[in-house]
């Protein structure tokens, strides 16, 4: 009888395990849709496929390049958080399980995440701690968090006048000392790296800042810019209420607009085109998983 009761027991918590998954996901997509549709009743899609379709090709390829740049350091960044808990993965194939991630993050709602996949491959082939290579990937993420809010704070400068501008500095100072004493208290093994992971980290989103630069370039010569890049960067930390970012980088974009007087055609243009760069980057990702390839050591 304890038995059955067990096995009922483990068959309720797999069945609420798989429902929550789906119920979070099909919210996702649900929010997805619904702002889209918000930002497709203010904006006409026909107008911004028009601005689409006569934008400068050639700053487009620049965007792609950069936010291609972008993800190859964020890839490097994860192998230093793998590499200090002496999970040595070859760094070509580290890129290639990070492409892996992005297509599942991406591409496939309600499957298994790219960072659990990342998890799931190299446990299954090396045996090493599933929950060190948790903390690896989680910490990886917290990283690319605190680059975001950093930069956030200092495009804030032109948004405060007279003596408020000084406090920037102080702000962007304490925001990295209370991220390092927290990581220095509950992810010690990864303090050596921490700065260093920083600097990537603003090398990623740099890089993600100067594609959206080039592809408003790509309509027309763009001022506030720094505008369009808080949202961006406030974008990227609301991406988790839906499918893959898309339709709140729209909304966000298409509320700016409205707010600062902006060309509301080019701000959900820009959102959508960089959407579209995304997916066109983690569409590779299939690649390396339709090959089967193993992950290698250094």
């Amino acid at each position: 009888m304890p038995e059955k009761t067990s096995v009922q027991y483990q068959k309720n918590f797999y069945f609420l395990k798989k429902f929550k998954k789906i119920a979070v996901t099909s919210l996702k997509i649900g929010i997805s849709l619904l702002l889209l549709y918000f930002v497709f009743r203010k904006v006409p899609f026909s107008d911004v496929w028009e601005l689409i379709k006569t934008s400068k090709y050639y700053f487009l390829i620049i965007a792609l390049i950069t936010f291609i740049a972008s993800q190859i350091i964020s890839s490097e960044r994860l192998l230093l958080y793998f590499h200090s808990n002496k999970f040595l993965i070859h760094k070509m194939d580290n890129l290639k399980l990070y492409l892996i991630g992005m297509f599942y993050n991406f591409f496939i709602p309600g499957g298994i995440g790219g960072d659990a996949y990342k998890v799931y491959v190299l446990n299954k082939q090396f045996g090493w701690s599933a929950r060190k290579l948790t903390k690896s990937v989680f910490c990886d993420r917290l990283s690319g968090l605190l680059a975001i809010i950093v930069l956030i704070e200092i495009l804030a400068l032109p948004l405060l006048s007279g003596y408020y501008k000084l406090l920037i500095i102080p702000a962007v100072v304490v925001t990295i000392a209370v991220a390092r004493l927290f990581f220095m208290r509950f992810f010690p093994e990864f303090k050596r790296i921490f700065y260093k992971t920083l600097l990537y980290s603003l090398g990623v989103q740099v890089c993600q800042l100067l594609s959206i630069y080039f592809i408003l370039q790509s309509f027309t010569q763009v001022e506030d810019l720094w505008i369009y890049f808080i949202v961006f960067l406030i974008s990227a930390v609301l991406s988790v209420i839906s499918f893959s970012g898309i339709g709140v980088r729209e909304w966000l974009f298409m509320k700016a607009a409205q707010y600062f007087t902006f060309n509301a055609d080019i701000s959900v243009s820009t959102a959508m085109l960089f959407s579209f760069i995304t997916a066109m980057v983690a569409l590779v990702g299939i690649c390396f998983q339709l090959k089967k390839f193993t992950v290698r050591l250094q």
